[in-house]
């Protein structure tokens, strides 16, 4: 299959998928894909660090999320998008005027590859191996499935565009959890392990505790999604 073949198919499921005349479903996506919808997971992920390591070790591990981020979006939208300049589908002049747009959102100009696939399957993936506890990581990649899939619905995001963007993410990840290990090794650090504890040290019960803030956040989100209307 030649480039054009490739990018006219990745058009047409990319406009599969976008949107819907529901407005729940237009301002649930809208919400899910907005980062401070997730800002209880957030405080609940900084609480489970710090209960878990200690203050010298949390601090290298959100250290090392934010350099990774800053890492992760300065490659997409400081390199890459400038770079390969592909329009996202609400700025492409083929089908924009196809494109559902959802609360007038339309996202910068371009969009390979997906700067918020990118930054979420980079985050997933570095707690994954940080916690290595098999249903948060399952719950966590269903996490960036679920926020990846409201950029294709939004219409700013080709489905190309996210899936480089997550493989990328997924790489970033690992790279920079593998680089904080041999951090933390040279500091000596020791985390205790038995039945109560994941591989990694991380009590099993923060670990549910963890998973329960996931599925709270996202009842939240349903439940705000529905309060902003019915068309």
């Amino acid at each position: 299959m030649d480039l054009s073949k490739l990018l006219d198919l990745d058009q047409r499921l990319t406009l599969a998928v976008n949107g819907t005349d529901s407005i729940f479903w237009d301002n649930l996506m809208y919400v899910v894909t907005n980062t401070l919808s997730w800002s209880l997971l957030m405080l609940v992920l900084i609480m489970v660090v710090f209960k878990n390591n200690s203050v010298k070790d949390s601090v290298l591990i959100f250290i090392t999320i934010g350099v990774m981020i800053f890492v992760a979006d300065r490659l997409c939208s400081g390199i890459v998008k400038p770079g390969v300049a592909r329009w996202r589908p609400t700025q492409d002049p083929q089908i924009m005027y196809l494109v559902d747009i959802v609360n007038g959102y339309r996202g910068g100009r371009f969009g390979f590859f997906s700067g918020h696939a990118c930054n979420t399957f980079c985050v997933a993936t570095f707690l994954a191996w940080l916690f290595r506890s098999p249903k948060v990581t399952a719950v966590l990649f269903f996490w960036c499935v679920t926020t990846t899939f409201t950029r294709l619905y939004l219409g700013v995001h080709y489905l190309g565009d996210v899936t480089v963007g997550a493989i990328v993410g997924f790489a970033i990840g690992t790279l920079f959890y593998f680089i904080m290990r041999r951090v933390q090794m040279r500091m000596g650090t020791v985390k205790l392990i038995s039945e109560q504890f994941t591989s990694s040290g991380y009590m099993k019960a923060d670990m549910d505790m963890f998973l329960s803030a996931v599925f709270f956040n996202y009842i939240c989100i349903v439940v705000f999604s529905l309060t902003l209307g019915i068309r």
